[in-house]
């Protein structure tokens, strides 16, 4: 067992938000793979480095004497009058509106399961090398899973084996802010305690989205942060994240939601785009803030979880177009803000 290392372009918007928000520090290198997105990085680069454009003197134009006519020309009628076009209506790019009150609570919503994910994903990392250091072959010991249950201040991590009358846990470990406070190690199968109902529903939930026809952006098999249900029969969100495959770059999309009802059917399920750009972050500099980061995601009128989640997994701020009409947004691990235009 082991925790595996959107459609991004940028519209003119974004790329002046991102210029704009980066302020001291150099906007983040963008490597796309995806055809005709290959100029985003040159984009950027470009509206913070090139000079403005200089002015080109006007020419002067040398006049001409007119030829004399012999006899004057006879004047047409003139024209009938024809309607003119209206004048374009002008560009607003003022300050944006008031979020709604349902739009600030999605967005406080967003924030909320973004933060979950990212301390999810947090403990699970740290488990994975406590459990590694005291189980030698997890593979051997049966280990299948892993699932993540806030308690209190600290999370609990229990890897999990199937067994014929369920699963049972393997290795159970309670992190406190990146500390182990208790563990259990239980590798004889006979002495396996078995994961309670929500526990239980929680790694059904996980084997049932394996089954689904999603495919990570690289590697082999996803990283999967399974939520806990708010209610016993409540539905189960699990998300399934493509991996990092190399240090400093990381894939903006190929991620997936998806809701197990509490009799093990799929409620729903949808991807943060499937477009996987592999996205080169690199660290700033001393004493510089981390650059912000553009991702235009049309998909849904406001950024999601998914992007507060990419926010804490890269350490970059988030400069994110959303909807139709555009609006501009910015997303860190604490926040989502609209931008001015």
């Amino acid at each position: 067992m082991r925790l595996a290392p959107l459609f991004v372009t940028a519209s003119a918007a974004a790329l002046l938000a991102v210029n704009a928000l980066a302020q001291e520090a150099a906007p983040a290198a963008v490597n796309v793979a995806e055809p005709g997105l290959s100029d985003l990085g040159n984009t950027v680069e470009g509206l913070q480095d090139a000079p403005p454009p200089a002015e080109t003197p006007a020419q002067a134009v040398p006049a001409q004497a007119a030829p004399r006519p012999e006899a004057p020309a006879p004047q047409p009628e003139a024209p009938a009058p024809q309607p003119q076009a209206p004048a374009p209506r002008p560009i607003l790019t003022g300050p944006p509106q008031p979020l709604s009150r349902a739009e600030r609570a999605a967005l406080d919503a967003s924030v909320l399961r973004g933060r979950q994910l990212g301390l999810i994903a947090s403990a699970g990392r740290f488990a994975t090398q406590d459990m590694l250091s005291r189980v030698s072959d997890p593979a051997a010991a049966g280990i299948t899973g892993w699932i993540a249950e806030p308690e209190g201040n600290g999370v609990t991590v229990t890897f999990y084996a199937d067994a014929a009358s369920g699963p049972a846990a393997v290795y159970r470990v309670t992190m406190l802010g990146g500390r182990v406070v208790s563990r259990g190690v239980h590798i004889d199968p006979a002495g396996r305690p078995p994961l309670n109902p929500i526990q239980a529903r929680m790694a059904a939930a996980r084997a049932a989205t394996g089954r689904l026809d999603h495919r990570p952006c690289a590697g082999e098999d996803f990283n999967v942060f399974v939520v806990q249900p708010t209610t016993a029969d409540g539905p189960i969100d699990v998300y399934q994240i493509s991996p990092q495959t190399r240090r400093g770059y990381y894939f903006l999309g190929g991620h997936f939601k998806t809701s197990v009802a509490a009799d093990g059917s799929i409620a729903g399920t949808r991807g943060f785009t499937n477009a996987c750009v592999d996205t080169a972050v690199a660290e700033p500099a001393a004493g510089a803030r981390p650059a912000p980061i553009a991702i235009t995601h049309l998909l849904d009128p406001l950024p999601q979880e998914i992007h507060v989640f990419l926010s804490i997994w890269t350490g970059h701020p988030l400069v994110v177009v959303a909807g139709d009409p555009q609006r501009l947004f910015q997303v860190t691990p604490d926040r989502i803000a609209e931008v001015p235009r």
